[in-house]
């Protein structure tokens, strides 16, 4: 892949990083997570910045064990409100 098309992708793995602080829910967050993950894996495979690449490969598995808990969980129970967090659980 070239090196430009790399970067873009780094850009929008940055965007996505941004995208999960703005969100209001867990469910949200995880997704956006995710999709960070798999952009910044791309990007440090791509430029071969094995630091990113070990990082992001740790994540991600961590960050899809969160949703599928958060998604469990969305099924046994009602949206409440987390009182530490701000954050919805759902």
């Amino acid at each position: 892949m070239e090196r430009e098309v790399v970067e873009i992708i780094g850009f929008f793995a940055a965007g996505m990083t941004v995208t999960a602080f703005y969100c209001t829910t867990m469910l949200t967050l995880r997704i956006a997570a995710i999709f960070a993950n798999l952009l910044f894996i791309v990007y440090g495979a791509g430029l071969d910045l094995k630091p990113v690449l070990a990082l992001h490969c740790i994540l991600l598995p961590l960050n899809i064990m969160r949703l599928v808990k958060v998604l469990r969980e969305r099924r046994k129970e009602p949206l409440r409100p987390s009182p530490a967090s701000g954050l919805s659980e759902r």
